[in-house]
């Protein structure tokens, strides 16, 4: 009885103590550290509708018929000045560590030569792909961009949608203002589930992806499938198999099947959770309102903003991947360059406040910015600079060797512990308007004295 006793307790402990959850939340696999470590990565939508300038969402914006759309939208598109070395040097120089980009769009249209028959244009005679369908010739834009990040020590990922509006299986459904599609017929089903899974098999096997990041599976549900919603739970269960036995070491995002805790990590988009998740997750989002490229879309979001989405990302133990979306011809927004370039130049000073690090080890946020933390060290993320030039911080348990700030790691700044809290006398002005960091130098892993 005893025994039990103390076991039942000790269970008690676990459950419900928030100190444990912190810092002991999840196991990560061995496949996914790379990703848990590199924190940020780019996104790119790039496809025919890159021609157009309207967005990635064009086809079921405008209500576009299909045959009209393969007529006069997709042939058109022709990246001829594209450059992966190009958009590699800005995500390197923006510091992101990973890279995906859009194999296949709901549009259907395939970024390269696929050889699965029936990925066809409405007319039965054409391939639906950048190499076969336009007059851009025979490069392969995703190889020489997987070569390039090869090159560049930067991870190659793809995306791929799951529904298909310019499939011969599906159509897309507008009722209700859905913008999901409805399967022709259970064969039909069948049949394009087994060509999905061979064209994902042609990238595994020709581009040897880090990850795959799925999108389009909305018309999912629980139990058998119907022309409306065909795709479920059991069939994003048998993917993800399909394709870690073709790859062990693959990373897949839960959008094999949302909302069934499936895949390797959870992916809110142009969101960020106010609490960390139970486990890993990764926010995407967009630089200004749209993820393709949009001519008239020119509501950029500031460098103070997306750096400071990056801290409060990592602060709650997840991923950020920010998206761009070049042209038609290939070159990338003057904008986007830009503000790349100079989330890069912070990163270039505080980038190892973000790489490897983890959520903060207190329960509350500041009011002033955000923590985050690693082995020996504690960084304070400071947004607003305290005027009477002192921060307040709560206790930790860790003893604390040095504390400076980050651009000026040869300088200690003095503090003192009064109260609970560890208070730092600040210089007078912000290092840096996008944020500035204090970096807590400490033994072992930073731990609150009280979560």
């Amino acid at each position: 009885m005893k025994r039990n006793s103390v076991l039942l307790l000790w269970i008690m402990v676990l459950l419900l103590n928030p100190l444990f959850r912190a810092n002991a939340q999840y196991q990560i696999p061995e496949k996914l550290k790379w990703w848990y470590n590199d924190r940020f990565g780019m996104f790119i939508h790039f496809g025919s509708y890159s021609y157009l300038a309207h967005g990635e969402w064009a086809f079921s914006i405008e209500n576009w018929e299909k045959t009209d759309y393969q007529q006069q939208v997709s042939p058109h598109f022709n990246p001829s000045e594209f450059d992966a070395r190009e958009i590699v040097q800005l995500a390197k120089a923006a510091g992101m560590k990973y890279l995906v980009i859009t194999a296949k769009h709901h549009e259907g249209f395939s970024m390269w030569d696929t050889k699965v028959k029936s990925f066809k244009d409405v007319t039965g005679d054409k391939m639906y792909s950048l190499p076969r369908f336009t007059s851009f010739g025979e490069r392969d834009v995703l190889m020489e961009l997987k070569r390039a990040c090869d090159d560049n020590g930067i991870k190659f990922c793809l995306y791929y949608s799951i529904l298909d509006w310019g499939h011969s299986s599906q159509e897309i459904n507008h009722v209700n203002g859905s913008t999901f599609s409805t399967m022709k017929s259970d064969s039909e089903r069948t049949a394009y589930i087994r060509d999905m899974k061979a064209q994902l098999r042609e990238l595994i096997d020709r581009y040897h992806p880090a990850s795959l990041w799925f999108d389009g599976d909305w018309t999912y549900n629980a139990g058998e499938p119907s022309p409306e919603k065909w795709w479920t739970k059991a069939d994003g269960i048998d993917l993800y198999n399909y394709l870690t036995g073709l790859d062990s070491n693959l990373v897949v995002n839960e959008r094999v099947c949302r909302s069934f805790g499936l895949g390797d990590y959870e992916c809110p988009e142009q969101e960020v959770p106010d609490v960390p998740r139970s486990r890993q997750w990764e926010t995407c989002q967009t630089m200004n309102r749209t993820w393709g490229y949009n001519k008239n879309d020119n509501d950029y979001k500031s460098t103070k903003y997306l750096v400071r989405e990056l801290v409060k990302v990592v602060s709650r133990d997840g991923n950020y991947l920010l998206n761009i979306g070049p042209k038609g011809d290939g070159t990338v927004p003057e904008q986007t360059a830009d503000t790349l370039k100079a989330i890069g130049e912070w990163m270039d000073t505080y980038g190892e406040s973000i790489y490897g690090t983890t959520r903060s080890p207190f329960a509350a946020e500041p009011e002033w910015g955000f923590y985050t933390k690693k082995e020996g060290k504690l960084f304070v993320h400071v947004f607003s600079w305290p005027q009477e030039g002192m921060l307040s911080i709560p206790a930790i348990k860790n003893s604390i060797t040095k504390i400076y700030l980050m651009n000026e790691p040869g300088k200690a700044l003095d503090s003192s512990f009064e109260n609970g809290s560890i208070r730092i006398s600040l210089p007078a002005n912000t290092p840096n308007d996008n944020d500035s960091v204090v970096v807590l130098e400490v033994a072992g892993l930073p731990e609150a004295t009280v979560f």
